[in-house]
């Protein structure tokens, strides 16, 4: 009987999704499955568009954005971002609404839409082709071929911020009681031997009679 901790035990489905998610989770959702038809695209083409979504409305798609913007999100310069753009847009990924203008040393910014059904018809071809790639590698010498989806990671939850910030339990503890360090059981030989040979009254009063004399001295010298 397969458990969940099983990697050979087949996937959960894949959480269904469409044009009324977030923009933001559609894309990471494709950046997941491998980017499909977007695999064999420029890396810019790719971290322009994360970057695009990370600055869109998650609901409408619709960003307000220049293209010096974009290129210090996506860490690339604005030459590769207009060519990005360009070729998201001959495949009908972004949807130029108003293009930018420069009014002076302030520019306006460009509104563009990315089609979330776009997204979406993207998904299920790249999530095929990821399986595929999977499969592949299975079949390679050292690989796993009995496996039904190789490679397969269970999902773990991210801790959430309670967890993180709460101060760390205690160590249970064992019953038995830990060795002295040599360092304490000098301390604790010394306090003995202090306790049981205390100093007697003249040398207290030698002591305070020195100190005084001291004292005395150290105001001459300061007067």
């Amino acid at each position: 009987m397969a458990t969940a901790d099983d990697i050979s035990a087949p996937p959960p489905p894949p959480v269904r999704l469409n044009a009324y998610a977030p923009l933001w989770r559609l894309v990471d959702a494709l950046a997941a499955a491998g980017w499909g038809d977007l695999r064999d695209a420029p890396q810019s083409v790719r971290s322009y568009l994360l970057a695009l979504a990370r600055l869109a409305d998650a609901r409408s798609a619709v960003v307000e954005t220049t293209d010096a913007q974009a290129a210090e999100r996506a860490g690339v310069s604005v030459r590769t971002v207009i060519r990005a753009r360009t070729w998201l847009q001959h495949r009908g990924v972004v949807v130029m609404l108003r293009r930018g203008a420069r009014q002076g040393l302030r520019g306006v910014p460009s509104l563009l839409q990315v089609p979330k059904r776009v997204l979406v018809a993207l998904l299920p071809a790249a999530r095929r082709a990821k399986d595929a790639r999977a499969r592949r590698r299975a079949a390679r010498p050292g690989g796993a071929p009995g496996l039904r989806v190789p490679n397969l990671t269970r999902w773990q939850a991210f801790p959430s911020w309670r967890r993180k910030t709460a101060p760390p339990a205690a160590p249970p503890s064992s019953g038995a009681r830990r060795r002295p360090s040599p360092v304490q059981e000098r301390l604790r030989a010394e306090a003995a031997a202090a306790s049981a040979h205390p100093p007697r009254a003249a040398t207290i009063a030698a002591t305070r009679a020195a100190v005084r004399s001291l004292s005395v001295a150290a105001g001459r010298v300061s007067a």
